[in-house]
């Protein structure tokens, strides 16, 4: 279970802490990220929990999209990626613009570029809803170089 209880518990409350300074509260459990990790997602992506608890970004992310989905008055558990869906998709942006804005701090910017392919890809997505698109646009113009989304990043 994502590394043990007690080392999930320990990288829990340092990835809320973090999640704090982005103006993010939450209450979440490892019991709930291991549920909300463990569901079917509404893309048919599977991420381990290994995978996740390999990679501090990913964990954060994971987090704060739990988070953020648990603030939006949904119940964290492995049905929670599909039934909240678009606000998965809503949850999985934002959540991205932490993760973004931590790897930049972190000067993690092989991750950044990683990442800013994976926004590109989202422009085909034919699950990502429509009202999205502006969001999607701002976030790739905030991080990342030029490229399919057609924007620069002004760092």
């Amino acid at each position: 279970m994502l590394g043990g209880s007690r080392a999930c518990e320990e990288r829990l409350r340092t990835a809320l802490e973090v999640l704090r300074g982005y103006g993010l509260e939450c209450s979440l459990t490892c019991g709930e990220l291991l549920a909300y990790l463990s569901g079917p997602t509404y893309t048919g992506d599977t991420v381990t929990a290994e995978q996740v608890m390999s990679n501090d970004l990913l964990f954060l992310h994971e987090v704060a999209e739990a988070c953020i989905l648990k603030g939006m008055g949904y119940v964290v558990d492995e049905s929670t990626a599909t039934r909240a869906y678009p606000d998965t998709y809503r949850a999985h942006l934002k959540a991205m613009e932490v993760e973004l804005l931590e790897a930049e701090k972190r000067g993690r910017l092989d991750h950044v570029a990683e990442r800013c392919r994976d926004l590109e890809s989202y422009v085909e997505d034919p699950l990502l809803p429509e009202d999205l698109r502006p969001a999607l646009a701002e976030l790739a113009q905030r991080h990342c170089q030029q490229g399919r989304l057609g924007t620069r990043a002004s760092k």
